[in-house]
């Protein structure tokens, strides 16, 4: 089995924190072929990167305890820090920007989906300066709408400051989330992504879960309160004998 977990956002005072403990005490002891930590566990923007840890040692100690062959954490907007020290030092989990597994006789790509909604941007190289602005945006204190305009001046990109207070909204209120599921489920995903067309897409970053029809995409949702409804709060992925299901804890 494959368990898919992302956008906890610990750190951050809308995080369900309690909500996600429970959720790992409940597969303490359950058989995990891969954990996928699909990026935004931590909440580096609004915290500071060691306190964030610190506070959260019950969660890693859950997290390590659980029943998983292999463990893959996927560096989200909100804790890409992490592929920088992942450069520096050895994880007990492989830290990367996109992973690929198979299941089922079938294949799957997974990604934090930060990249989905740089590709909609409208200028040239978005996603390097996404990344830029996400890597930079780990050593502040808070996602202000100041700090993200200082941080484009720093880099140059002073024509591009409606990007920025885009970014400063919720991720289910930005402008281009609602293209992002458009997006997500054409076959446009296949090349600029760098995805197989037998793959199976599964994301995060948008705060907003769902399965396509076909289920073929899928959207790990948040463990963040801040939707409108509670019901589509705290969602997680399972991925048994190839076919995906959507779960909420």
């Amino acid at each position: 089995m494959i368990l898919v977990v992302s956008d906890v956002h610990l750190g951050f005072n809308k995080c369900n924190r309690d909500e996600f403990l429970d959720f790992l005490n409940k597969y303490q002891g359950t058989e995990i072929d891969h954990l996928v930590l699909l990026g935004d566990i931590f909440d580096f923007w609004r915290c500071n990167n060691a306190e964030v840890v610190e506070k959260n040692d019950d969660i890693m100690v859950k997290i390590n305890a659980l029943n998983a062959k292999n463990i893959h954490y996927i560096a989200g907007n909100h804790d890409y820090y992490l592929l920088d020290l992942n450069k520096r030092y050895t994880y007990p989990f492989i830290v990367s920007k996109y992973l690929r597994l198979e299941e089922g006789e079938k294949s799957f790509f997974f990604v934090h989906g930060h990249e989905l909604e740089a590709i909609l941007w409208e200028f040239p190289t978005s996603l390097e300066t996404y990344e830029k602005l996400s890597n930079q945006m780990c050593f502040n204190k808070d996602a202000t709408g100041q700090i993200l305009s200082k941080i484009w001046d720093i880099k140059g990109f002073l024509d591009k400051r409606r990007f920025s207070k885009d970014m400063d909204k919720e991720p289910n209120q930005r402008k281009n989330i609602d293209k992002v599921y458009n997006f997500a489920v054409s076959s446009g995903k296949y090349f600029l992504l760098g995805m197989k067309p037998d793959e199976n897409l599964v994301f995060g970053h948008t705060h907003r879960p769902f399965i396509n029809q076909d289920k073929t995409v899928v959207n790990t949702g948040s463990w963040v309160d801040e939707l409108p409804s509670k019901d589509y709060q705290n969602s997680y992925v399972e991925i048994q004998d190839g076919q995906i299901k959507l779960k909420f804890f």
